[in-house]
């Protein structure tokens, strides 16, 4: 799909959830590994999706904003590298931000339909540094050799 797409489906996501929705084909599947959700269900997905339409600046939330950096695809697929902030959040992934705001880069992959919605989609974004720069200590877990190789 073309950079019109990729910025017309991210400012849908500060519109609303329903706008963002019904750009999905019937019978999708929406995966983001990093928080576990593997969604088919259009409900569903409308939860998901609703905080990214906050405009309230108070309630903690934070305004979303997405950028599209790179997209890499055609009219079946595509690559969209993007990069997320959110101001006024006061907290992300369960993280306090102290002020500080909090944001991260990622990719989504898409696969589209006949008639140009999303079938499919895989996210995949840097959790790991987002929270490291809120003051989160990120450590890796010890790797222990097996006893068959020392």
């Amino acid at each position: 799909m073309s950079h019109f797409f990729a910025v017309k489906w991210l400012k849908a996501f500060r519109e609303s959830p329903e706008a963002v929705v019904a750009l999905y084909a019937d019978g999708f599947l929406f995966e983001d590994p990093i928080l576990g959700q593997k969604i088919t269900d259009r409900d569903e997905l409308l939860r998901v999706f609703a905080p990214y339409a906050n405009k309230d600046t108070e309630n903690g939330i934070g305004i979303n904003n997405f950028r599209i950096d790179e997209v890499v695809g055609d009219e079946k697929s595509a690559i969209y590298r993007w990069t997320w902030e959110a101001p006024t959040a006061t907290a992300f992934v369960g993280v306090p931000t102290g002020g500080k705001v909090p944001g991260t880069r990622g990719i989504t992959f898409h696969v589209y339909d006949e008639q140009g919605l999303i079938l499919k989609e895989a996210s995949l974004w840097d959790v790991a540094t987002a929270v490291a720069e809120l003051g989160q200590p990120v450590t890796p877990h010890a790797v222990t050799a097996s006893p068959a190789l020392v």
